[in-house]
């Protein structure tokens, strides 16, 4: 059954393949031709049914079914965020497996329904494998006790049997589902015994009891005899005999049950060991707590030879802690055996309780249990507690953490997607020739926006990691042009800024959130003096000598910040320093020099310059290696974003290709091999582009593999590969397609 259900999945990703949902020029009329045609071929299967993500049927090889809608259907709101789910029986389908072709909730899905006869055919193919009878049957049991293949037995039924449940598959989740097998019976039910063969029956019940008497009555007369010798007398030798055979007969029997005590021990040293082997590794303590007698027990491994199982009164036990934790132990045992599920407490121990440090904390876990006798039992973990962070809301709060961190990943993904639609589409237009210079400027315009949507994109990643970067390369112009809206609308309160960084200065050696959390420490500095305005300009210089600031001779992009004066009639405000401060000493961390001319307290305005090392310029770019047309193979699981990126190469002038998923682009490239890169997203559902890229690399090294995240969301060992950081613009595909070759993987 479990390969039924595995192989249903294999097969929807087939019909997906077969009906090639990336080609916009396929209609769905045709597709409905080729679902019809594989059913044909697989008459297993009831029917294939394309789903659109609002729950529109887009093929089937129900006539019928076009159109409608399967969206108030209970197993579409079920699968409408997982990737693969299936549904018990219908009218007329053994089963129902859905799959999600791309992410979950947004993207078509493919439901198979399959024929009743698919239980017949494995019924049949277990029989004929273990050579079983034909009249044994198969019951197959949903998660809600309907039958859904099969007839259910009734609990009186003689018929030996045996069951199993389902295990699902790597990509679909347990259905729940009970295959029980009943055996038939060797005589009929109710058939009346043949005479004959009763009486025959209880004449040879008679011979074997009176033959049995006999030789019991000769085997006891000696022992008897024994018995009533008088004292004195010598026993006869036939019952020396008869002593001798039963000692060895009892000895037989007393070394047998030593080899199985031996054996027993063997087994419970080997499951001690692994429990010694589990405190070390852990951390945790394991013992057990019997609420009848309220002894705890557990097992010792300082015992003098093997360890040994050790019990004390739980009254021993909470006398190691603090007498005020008591009420709360008592409580969490109540709760414990009161209710399922693992209860926590974090209790103090008295002060050098078992040789440890006064007050330690101690984190205890309960959990109710019942044995094979039907006894209940408490088992229970607990371990020292070191660090604040380590009680059981520090360990919600990291957990509180990790799953903000991953809600925001999420959203930074899919904004990014967007952005990237955003700025392909502008760019293409951007490119158009004879474009009218006010729609031109509409487009410049949008462009800057999206640039500083991507902007807004990583200090939103950068806030929820909570991520320090090192000294890296970042862009001035591109930083403060993107951040100076935020600080005019959120801090200066829509007062005047002027940007006047060019564009073409060399990068500089400080990470771009170094950069904004400084710019944003002066602003809250000029705001909190009532300066009005703010003024942001760059330089680049060239040192030969050593500054006076104390920086080696170098390359540096001078920065100048100042602000407009106070407004006329407006006093002073007795404001304090520490936005200037704070901005100083990151920019010295980042190895820069901060000079301040004026702080703006009295009559001039503030006005302060810093020096930030100036990275190397890029060597003038040689003409690409390779000719400007590239084949190139797109793969990206969100349809709007692939049919962007692809208009934006189309328009470099590159042959595209694309695929919607991992295991499509692996199909095409078995096909052929031919291109000159493939562009792959890294968050894509069931491969991801790291993974796609490592046998791509194996399979097809002639291909150079760019691979498409957020900012700092790629892993560690993506980095060999080419990167494109979402968003990107059209200019960045231009310079990364015409880049070296990529480095080896």
């Amino acid at each position: 059954m479990d390969e039924a259900l595995i192989g249903a999945v294999a097969d929807a990703r087939n019909v997906a393949l077969l009906l090639r949902l990336d080609d916009p020029d396929l209609a769905d009329a045709a597709r409905v031709g080729l679902v019809r045609d594989w059913l044909a071929l697989n008459p297993r299967y009831r029917d294939a049914v394309l789903i659109g993500p609002d729950g529109t049927v887009r093929a089937a090889g129900e006539p019928r079914r076009l159109g409608t809608s399967v969206a108030r259907e209970p197993w579409f709101a079920r699968a409408r965020n997982a990737e693969a789910v299936v549904a018990g029986a219908e009218a007329d389908a053994a089963f129902t497996v859905a799959l999600a072709l791309g992410p979950p909730g947004r993207s078509d899905r493919l439901q198979l329904r399959a024929a009743p006869v698919l239980f017949e055919e494995i019924g049949a193919r277990v029989r004929r494998a273990l050579a079983l009878p034909a009249d044994l049957a198969f019951a197959v049991t949903g998660a809600d006790g309907r039958a859904l293949a099969g007839i259910l037995a009734a609990a009186d039924d003689p018929r030996p049997h045996a069951a199993a449940p389902t295990r699902g598959g790597p990509d679909l989740a347990n259905p729940g589902w009970l295959v029980t097998g009943y055996a038939p019976v060797a005589s009929r039910p109710g058939a009346a015994p043949d005479g004959r063969i009763l009486g025959l029956g209880l004449a040879l019940v008679f011979a074997a009891g009176t033959l049995g008497w006999a030789l019991g009555g000769r085997a006891a007369r000696p022992l008897q005899r024994l018995a009533d010798a008088p004292a004195g007398s010598e026993a006869p030798a036939s019952a020396v005999r008869e002593i001798a055979a039963l000692t060895g007969s009892l000895h037989d029997r007393v070394r047998h049950a030593d080899a199985r005590l031996d054996r027993a021990d063997t087994g419970l040293d080997r499951v001690r060991g692994r429990l010694h082997t589990f405190e070390t590794m852990s951390g945790w303590t394991c013992w057990e707590i019997d609420p009848e007698t309220r002894q705890v027990i557990w097992s010792d491994p300082e015992e003098a030879g093997a360890p040994a199982d050790r019990a004390v009164a739980l009254t021993d036990l909470a006398a190691r802690f603090e007498p005020a934790d008591h009420a709360l132990l008592d409580i969490t045992l109540r709760a414990t055996l009161a209710a399922e599920g693992p209860h926590d407490v974090v209790l103090r121990t008295c002060p050098d309780a078992d040789g440890g440090a006064a007050g330690a904390r101690v984190l205890v876990r309960f959990l109710r249990v019942t044995d094979a006798a039907g006894r209940t039992r408490v088992h229970v973990l607990s371990r020292e507690l070191g660090a604040a962070d380590d009680t059981p809301s520090g360990l919600n709060e990291r957990r509180r953490s990790h799953v903000l961190r991953r809600v925001t990943d999420g959203i930074v993904h899919d904004f990014n997607d967007v952005l990237t639609v955003v700025l392909a589409n502008l760019g293409v237009l951007r490119r158009r020739p004879g474009l009218d210079p006010e729609l031109a400027r509409l487009v410049d315009t949008a462009l800057a926006g999206a640039q500083r949507g991507a902007a807004l994109t990583r200090r939103m990643l950068s806030l929820a990691r909570g991520t320090e970067e090192g000294i890296g390369e970042s862009d001035l112009a591109a930083t403060v042009a993107a951040f100076l809206p935020f600080m005019q609308g959120n801090v200066l309160r829509d007062a005047p800024v002027i940007d006047r960084v060019p564009a073409d200065l060399p990068r500089v050696l400080c990470s771009e959130r170094v950069l904004e959390i400084a710019l944003l420490n002066v602003a809250f500095h000029l705001r909190d003096h009532g300066l009005h305005g703010f003024a942001v300009g760059a330089a680049e210089h060239v040192s030969e000598q050593p500054t006076d600031l104390g920086l080696p001779a170098g390359r540096y992009v001078h920065v100048l910040l100042a602000s407009g004066r106070r407004p006329p009639g407006e006093p002073s405000r007795a404001a304090g320093t520490a936005g200037i401060e704070t901005a100083a000493r990151l920019i010295a961390e980042a190895g820069g020099a901060w000079r301040l001319l004026s702080d703006g307290s009295g009559e001039e305005g503030f006005l302060a310059e810093i020096w930030l090392r100036a990275a190397e310029r890029a060597a003038p770019a040689e003409p690409p290696a390779w000719a400007s047309a590239l084949r190139v193979l797109l793969v990206e699981s969100d349809s709007l974003v692939r049919a962007s990126v692809a208009e934006a190469l189309a328009e470099l002038g590159h042959r595209v290709t694309q695929a919607a998923s991992g295991e499509h682009a692996l199909t095409l490239l078995t096909e052929s091999d031919a291109y000159d890169a493939m562009i792959a997203d890294q968050s894509m559902p069931v491969m991801t582009g790291l993974q796609l890229a490592a046998t791509v690399v194996e399979r097809h090294p002639g291909i150079r593999v760019i691979l498409a995240s957020p900012h700092g969301h790629l892993p560690a060992a993506g980095r060999r590969f080419l990167q494109l950081d979402k968003p990107f613009r059209q200019e960045d595909l231009a310079a990364l397609l015409g880049a070296p070759e990529a480095r080896a993987a």
